[in-house]
């Protein structure tokens, strides 16, 4: 009974020790955030998310971003209007949300 409970807390420990690290930052002009850029960690369920927006015409004139850590992500890709908005989410490794890695379209 004693090796089963140190088991549960050792898996437990393991669950909340490697949260992702994600890129925080709500809006981004030029490729640069606005603000200053910060670190989430994912909680439970969470992935990274990173939203980027561009005129439908013209794929690599980026006009805003927005990269944080979301719950209930859904990759997917919309134009309304002029605008393209692309939501890209992954838990693959730390930071795969950067505004500098490749749009991955699905």
């Amino acid at each position: 009974m004693e090796n089963l409970l140190k088991l549960c807390l050792f898996l437990l420990c393991c669950e909340t020790g490697f949260a992702l690290q994600c890129v925080k930052c709500p809006s981004y002009k030029k490729g640069n955030c606005v603000q200053k850029s910060e670190i989430c960690n994912t909680q439970h369920g969470e992935m990274c998310m990173i939203r980027r927006t561009w005129y439908a015409t013209e794929i690599h004139n980026l006009q805003d971003a927005e990269t944080k850590c979301m719950n209930s992500c859904k990759s997917e890709e919309k134009t309304s209007g002029y605008l393209t908005i692309h939501t890209y989410c992954c838990n693959n490794e730390d930071f795969c949300n950067a505004i500098d890695l490749p749009i991955i379209m699905t």
